[in-house]
C-alpha cells in the first residue's frame, strides 16, 4: 500500500512539473529581431556618383563560427559570450548583414546596380566587395562592436583597389536586445559608408 501511494505521490509531482514547465514556457515566447538599413538614398561623394550608377557585387560575407546561430550573441568579457535564451534573429544572420550591406550601398552610390553573391556570370560587375565578420556583439547595457576586415576588388582584373580592417562602435540606445539589434543595424552603417567611399574614391581615378 505504501507503495501504491509513493508512486502515486512521484507521478503527481511529475505531472505539477511538467505544467509548471509548459506554464513557464509559454511565459517567455521567443522574440525574432532583423538588422534594418540605417542609410538615407544619398550621393555619397561626388556629384558624378549618380550619374555612373556602379555595377557593385556585394559579398562572399563570412561570419565568425561562434556567430552562426540563431540566438542573439552578447559579450560578457573579453573571452565569454553568452546566448539569449528567448531572442532570436529572424532568419540566417549572414543573409541578413549581406542584404543591408547591399542595400547600404547601393542608398549611399546612389546605384540601382547592386548584385549579391553569387550572381550570374553574364552580369557586367565593376568592382566585388568582400567581407569577413570577425566580431558582432555587444553588452545590452552599453555598446556594440563590430569588426571586420574587407576588400574592394575591381572585377574586371581581380586587382585589389582597397584591404582594411574596420573596428566600429556603437552605444545601445535602450538595455535590451531591441537596443543591441539597433546598434548593430547602425555599425553596418558606418562599415557600409566606409566602404562606399572606397568605391567612390576608386571609381574617379
Amino acid at each position: 500500500m505504501l507503495k501504491k501511494k509513493s508512486f502515486v505521490l512521484i507521478l503527481v509531482n511529475v505531472v505539477l512539473a511538467l505544467l509548471i514547465s509548459g506554464c513557464m514556457n509559454k511565459s517567455q515566447p521567443t522574440r525574432f529581431y532583423t538588422l534594418t538599413s540605417t542609410v538615407e538614398r544619398q550621393k555619397l561623394l561626388t556629384e558624378s556618383s549618380a550619374s555612373r550608377n556602379l555595377p557593385i557585387g556585394i559579398g562572399p560575407i563570412k561570419l565568425a563560427d561562434y556567430l552562426n546561430t540563431s540566438k542573439i550573441i552578447t559579450r560578457i568579457d573579453e573571452n565569454k559570450i553568452g546566448q539569449a535564451a528567448f531572442d532570436q534573429w529572424s532568419g540566417s544572420l549572414k543573409n541578413n548583414i549581406i542584404n543591408i550591406m547591399a542595400d547600404n550601398i547601393g542608398s549611399l552610390l546612389n546605384t540601382e546596380k547592386v548584385f549579391i553573391h553569387p550572381w550570374r556570370s553574364f552580369i557586367p560587375i565593376d568592382y566585388q566587395v568582400i567581407i569577413e565578420i570577425i566580431r558582432f556583439d555587444g553588452d545590452l547595457n552599453n555598446e556594440v562592436t563590430l569588426v571586420a576586415r574587407w576588400l574592394v576588388l575591381n572585377d574586371k582584373d581581380k586587382s585589389i583597389i582597397d584591404n582594411k580592417r574596420s573596428s566600429i562602435s556603437e552605444t545601445t540606445d535602450t538595455p535590451d536586445y531591441a537596443g543591441l539589434v539597433a546598434a548593430q543595424s547602425r555599425a553596418l552603417g558606418k562599415l557600409s559608408k566606409e566602404i562606399a567611399q572606397s568605391i567612390d574614391a576608386a571609381s574617379l581615378k
